[in-house]
């Protein structure tokens, strides 16, 4: 090795060893995970919440579950009717535009999904962890609508 060589590798390696942090500086945000709209209206919320009841709940429970925030401190949802898809995609963007009650059951799903969807609160919550009942077994097909979702 050359002396420039060596002088280069040394000072290259000091500056790595001195530098332990990174300061974000005073605005730092986490941006916000995105998940495909889409596949959210055309199939997780007819297939998990409607489906599955977990926003209407069973009959027994008198309370709408996820359709009372009264009564759910998570991922308040709100009924709407089913929105029109064709194709994997919505075909009246009206029903799901700003405001509209699909596009705030979007957020709220969205706030307890994660890319690792075996670490979601939306997989982990109604599959019996940390939930007054179970809504479905981890292998209901239901779980590959989630899986599918947290990929796009």
């Amino acid at each position: 090795m050359t002396f420039a060589a060596w002088l280069a590798a040394t000072v290259l390696a000091l500056a790595a060893a001195s530098c332990t942090t990174v300061d974000p500086g005073p605005n730092f945000v986490v941006p916000d995970e995105q998940f495909d709209a889409d596949f959210f209206f055309c199939r997780v919320e007819p297939e998990l919440l409607i489906v599955k009841r977990c926003g209407p709940g069973e009959g027994s429970d008198n309370n709408n579950c996820h359709f009372n925030s009264a009564a759910v401190s998570g991922m308040a949802l709100a009924p709407h009717p089913a929105v029109d898809c064709a194709d994997g995609h919505p075909t009246n963007r009206a029903q799901i535009g700003a405001g509209s009650a699909a596009q705030g059951n979007l957020q709220a799903a969205s706030l307890v999904m994660s890319r690792d969807y075996t670490t979601a609160p939306i997989y982990l919550r109604p599959t019996g962890q940390n939930h007054p009942r179970t809504i479905f077994p981890k292998e209901d097909p239901v779980v590959d609508v989630i899986r599918l979702w947290a990929q796009k």
